[in-house]
């Protein structure tokens, strides 16, 4: 296997997807909230389906592979369409959550980890605009007609290390914080305020099929 980029231009692919990684954003929000409201586990399950989507449009932004970004183009508004039904049903899950009782007080509704990393998955998803920004990313860093399939794997590797290890941070912070106020009524607050979140994120999606 033969790679092309130097060990500069590596440390800083890592440095720079870090910080992009570590500022505030919808991301930052989901991965915090899932993993307050349910723990560790499901922090990083958001953020492995934000990476895996990241993935997705890395691939486009190296190789420029025309035939997806039609095929995509084609399809896009089953894609946005599906992605905003799933937030949907998950903020109407989250909200009637928030308002089961038993005879100690408040209870949280179970979750799976299928269904944070689908949440992580399809916020990234919808969000074609990624692909253009990956493409204006790596040309400043590397040839992009030198590019092997090794360096390829490289930046994937990067990619996932560099994402998933940061959310990961925001994801034990906010999950010891979580544990902390457990059963609590600031915890059924912020359980609703994701349900709103998620529903933002949904109308986002669909509005932006009408104004096209």
């Amino acid at each position: 296997m033969e790679f092309t980029l130097s060990l500069s231009v590596i440390a800083g692919l890592f440095i720079s997807l870090a910080i992009l990684a570590a500022m505030p954003s919808l991301s930052v929000l989901i991965v915090s909230t899932r993993a307050a409201l349910y723990g560790l586990r499901h922090g990083i399950a958001v953020a492995l389906g934000i990476v895996l989507a990241d993935i997705v449009f890395i691939c486009i932004a190296l190789y420029g592979l025309r035939r997806i970004l039609q095929w995509a183009g084609e399809w896009q508004w089953l894609i946005q369409v599906i992605a905003a039904g799933y937030l949907f049903w998950l903020a109407v899950v989250l909200w009637r959550s928030s308002e089961l009782k038993n005879d100690e007080g408040f209870t949280r509704q179970p979750s799976s980890i299928r269904s944070s990393f689908l949440i992580g998955f399809f916020a990234t998803i919808v969000d074609h605009k990624a692909i253009l920004f990956y493409m204006a990313f790596f040309p400043v860093w590397m040839d992009l007609t030198l590019l092997t399939t090794a360096d390829t794997v490289l930046i994937i590797l990067l990619t996932v290390f560099s994402i998933v290890g940061v959310k990961s941070i925001y994801a034990v912070i906010a999950a010891k914080a979580g544990q902390m106020n457990l059963h609590s009524e600031k915890q059924l607050i912020l359980n609703k305020l994701a349900a709103i979140l998620l529903c933002i994120v949904s109308a986002i999606i669909l509005l932006s099929l009408l104004t096209k």
